[in-house]
């Protein structure tokens, strides 16, 4: 059997949100680019999340989920994604997704 990928709700709505503010907010020029990044993203997920070493999520995470795991995603050379999830067995349950730029303090280095 092969694996799951699931999102909550909440990161459903966030996906989808993410690319029409990365547009707004400048940091591509065009939607299709900041698709194409959240694109890239989901793909990084679906493909590596329970294949990739992940490290336990610190603490401060619990609000997300208990026993939450995380694994990273370079985007480039500033940006690196936390998607945090919930394993049973070959199931992933998607719970939070943040970036350094929210969430570094938190996190291992």
């Amino acid at each position: 059997m092969g694996r799951i990928v699931i999102y909550t709700n909440e990161i459903d709505y966030f996906l989808n949100e993410l690319g029409i503010l990365l547009f707004k907010k400048r940091y591509f020029s065009f939607f299709e680019d900041a698709e194409a990044y959240v694109n890239k993203l989901t793909y990084y997920i679906e493909r590596y999340i329970g294949i990739l070493p992940e490290k336990n999520a610190p603490v401060y995470f619990n609000r997300y989920g208990n026993n939450l795991k995380y694994i990273t995603y370079r985007a480039n050379k500033t940006t690196q994604w936390y998607i945090f999830y919930q394993q049973m067995e070959n199931t992933f349950l998607v719970r939070h997704i943040t970036n350094n730029h929210v969430a570094a303090q938190y996190l291992e280095r």
